[in-house]
């Protein structure tokens, strides 16, 4: 590791993609600047990531996403290929695949399973998300969590195992979802095939069932080069009171080269900041968070602000206006919502790749109390340099840890002519809506003393 790149066994970081309670997994690029997966265990997980890699290895099949490199650095790392499709999406895509096709993303996928368990191992269960999709639309199961459970793999042994109960269950229940959403149900000759619990037979009984047809992907072209590992730069930070000046001189430094109403918005935003900290235990408080929030009714909330005069949203900038006594409006059950303009132009005064991190812990660190249009519009505002300079150790600063936009193919962007509006708000969860007449959006931000952070953004 050194001072300008952060590595992983000597694999250059892109940026982050996932973290559970066992790992931690990065994209990264190799050598001819392909890009991989780099998985690496926790601390005290080595032993099940050393197991993962020895089920893989012996297994050889090819319809198992390979395992490329195994190292140490700083736990057990596994370096496996970079494929961004994968079954769920395309089935969001296609709706109702034919037979011909569930035929081609399943049999390969039980085929791989039953390879796994003709040594001894299981794969823990699998799901559409575990299935990648190679250039040629071919089926590759990740089989993250498989582990080898014995040495002597006998017919009584899967009749017992519960991680081959696992894998056949889960097969089943993805097989029977694809094959429904093409109006058809499973053969009877599969269902024979998964009672005895063999996985092989399963396979070559949906083989004889339908002709196999091609996977098509929604671009033809194969999946493109990781890009160039962000510049993830140690810097020596400001502490203290210099540390908030800093942060509210370079706000404001930006927007007064605009020459718009955002410098005293800027100022007003995110002058208030605090120390940044990661909360590693309110992870599943957020996801608590997140499952209420979809459940509640739409109107169970007032909508946050008053007089919400439009304000101007640049792309590449931070900050925004406080309203008025925002919080009072919302204890009083104000309706209107507040509003937010998204017309604008890359900011030309700052390098991004020199200020992104710098201004990205600025927006993420203004208090849970400022408006939440102004504070969504900052960090919003600040993503977006981040993404134009890919410097992913600022993305990372910007997001929730697990958020699903660290690891998105392709991020979601904030259209130049949204405008922000509260929806709903529930605990430290914010819902807001980007109208827009090109691209409407809604977006979840969280408000804590950590600041604020963006927990995922979709498209309407």
């Amino acid at each position: 590791m050194d001072d300008e790149t952060l590595t992983i066994a000597g694999y250059p970081l892109v940026r982050a993609l996932r973290r559970d309670d066992r790992r931690e997994v990065w994209v990264g690029a190799d050598a001819s600047s392909a890009g991989v997966e780099l998985h690496r265990a926790l601390t005290g997980e080595d032993a099940a990531l050393a197991r993962e890699a020895e089920a893989l290895l012996a297994a050889e099949h090819p319809h198992l996403l390979p395992v490329l490199d195994v190292a140490t650095d700083g736990g057990a790392v596994l370096v496996r290929p970079l494929v961004p499709h994968d079954l769920a999406a395309w089935l969001v895509q296609r709706r109702a695949p034919r037979p011909g096709e569930a035929v081609t993303a399943l049999a390969p996928v039980a085929s791989a399973l039953a390879a796994l368990h003709a040594i001894g191992a299981s794969a823990g269960g699998c799901d559409a998300h575990e299935v990648r999709l190679d250039g040629d639309g071919a089926p590759m199961l990740v089989a993250a969590g498989a582990c080898v459970e014995t040495l002597r793999p006998t017919p009584a042994w899967r009749e017992e195992s519960a991680g081959v109960a696992a894998d056949i269950a889960s097969w089943r229940a993805l097989a029977v979802a694809v094959l429904e959403a093409g109006g058809e149900s499973l053969p009877a000759e599969v269902e024979g095939a998964l009672e005895r619990h063999d996985l092989a037979a399963a396979a070559e009984a949906l083989l004889a069932a339908w002709p196999a047809l091609p996977l098509a992907l929604e671009t033809a072209s194969p999946p493109p080069a990781a890009p160039a590992p962000g510049r993830m730069r140690r810097r020596e930070r400001p502490a203290g009171l210099d540390r908030v000046l800093a942060r509210v001189a370079l706000l404001a430094e930006r927007s007064a080269e605009r020459a718009g109403p955002l410098v005293p918005a800027a100022v007003a935003a995110l002058s208030r900041v605090r120390p940044r900290f990661w909360a590693v235990a309110g992870g599943g408080a957020a996801a608590a968070i997140v499952s209420a929030l979809l459940l509640a009714s739409p109107g169970d909330a007032g909508a946050v602000g008053a007089d919400p005069a439009p304000i101007a949203y640049e792309r590449g900038g931070a900050g925004a206006p406080e309203a008025p006594d925002g919080r009072a409006a919302a204890e009083d059950g104000a309706t209107a919502p507040a509003q937010h303009d998204g017309a604008g132009g890359p900011d030309e005064a700052v390098a991004p790749g020199e200020a992104a991190s710098e201004s990205a812990e600025a927006a993420g660190s203004a208090t849970p109390d400022a408006d939440p249009v102004a504070a969504a519009a900052a960090l919003l505002a600040e993503r977006e340099a981040c993404l134009d300079a890919d410097d992913a150790a600022c993305l990372v600063l910007l997001h929730e840890p697990g958020s699903p936009q660290l690891g998105a193919d392709e991020p979601w962007r904030m259209p130049a002519d949204g405008r922000l509006e509260v929806v709903q708000r529930l605990g430290d969860a914010w819902l807001l809506r980007v109208v827009s007449e090109t691209a409407p959006a809604s977006v979840l931000v969280m408000s804590t003393e950590a600041g604020w952070t963006l927990r995922d953004a979709w498209s309407d």
